[in-house]
């Protein structure tokens, strides 16, 4: 369980990734390469704040008591390091220009997130190998998902700048093929892992009796919103198949998806019966 220091860090954290998203943001108006390295400092240093915590979260635990992603505290911190880590890296071997406005929105999201589910923990069952190869094949495929969308999203307004006769201020944006082809990959990892996830949860579902879900399981909140992202992934990933199907479509779908995984991950923490507040019970996606 976090402690009221912890807290403070994380929202240090929260403070300086909005500040370099408003720097980022700020370029479209005013595109000058101090403001570039003023926002790239704060994304820094966010990630920084960020990763200490985690740190530290993992030496107050007592010795030999460490689990990994053991608590929504540390799971949520972990996808928000990694999406960070993901836009910083991109922005280092091939920029492109755009990226934070609609990733770091997200990082921000999953460290509130962390702060608000922070006290809730898995149940008996968190050591099982089912258990936690559902739990890393879920949090892996929202991590996917997450970039699918912000790429989706990207590729939206990529579009209406193209078909706008106005000259846009601001960084360039990648071409629509490049953040096609993102889109697609991270839709790709993102639905494997969401497969093996949905197939795990349900094995983890009849080996534990204490899910919380009752006999009616299927009917829970968390189970057809997870289903729900499952199908329209599948329709995303096939529409290469249908070339009409492509671009502007294939954008928002990816972008519902991930809507249906936040609505999914809600479930799993606050709704009752969707896993009663617990990380574990709430990975049984």
């Amino acid at each position: 369980m976090p402690t009221i220091h912890q807290l403070v860090l994380v929202s240090l954290a929260i403070l300086l990734f909005a500040v370099g998203l408003g720097l980022s943001v700020a370029r479209l108006r005013i595109d000058r390469e101090g403001l570039r390295i003023a926002s790239k400092a704060c994304v820094w240093s966010g990630l920084t704040a960020a990763l200490a915590v985690l740190v530290w979260h993992t030496a107050a635990r007592p010795t030999g008591s460490w689990l990994p992603l053991e608590d929504n505290f540390e799971a949520f911190i972990w996808l928000a390091v990694l999406l960070a880590g993901f836009v910083l890296y991109v922005q280092r071997t091939r920029p492109l220009g755009g990226l934070d406005w609609f990733v770091l929105p997200i990082v921000i999201v999953m460290l509130v997130a962390a702060m608000v589910l922070g006290k809730a923990k898995p149940k008996e069952y968190v050591g099982t190998t089912w258990y936690w190869i559902h739990l890393v094949s879920v949090f892996g495929g929202a991590l996917a998902f997450a970039i699918a969308g912000a790429a989706g999203a990207m590729y939206l307004l990529a579009n209406r700048r193209l078909r706008s006769k106005a000259l846009p201020h601001g960084p360039k944006l990648g071409s629509l093929e490049r953040l096609e082809r993102i889109t697609f990959a991270s839709v790709t990892l993102g639905f494997a892992l969401l497969t093996v996830g949905l197939i795990t949860g349900w094995v983890v579902l009849k080996l534990d009796g204490q899910t919380g879900l009752g006999a009616h399981w299927y009917k829970s909140p968390k189970v057809v919103l997870a289903v729900a992202a499952w199908v329209v992934y599948a329709v995303v990933l096939h529409a290469p198949i249908n070339p009409s199907f492509r671009g502007r479509k294939v954008a928002l779908l990816s972008i519902f998806g991930f809507v249906l995984m936040v609505g999914t991950l809600v479930a799993v923490n606050l709704v009752p019966g969707g896993g009663g507040g617990g990380g574990g019970n709430g990975g049984s996606h």
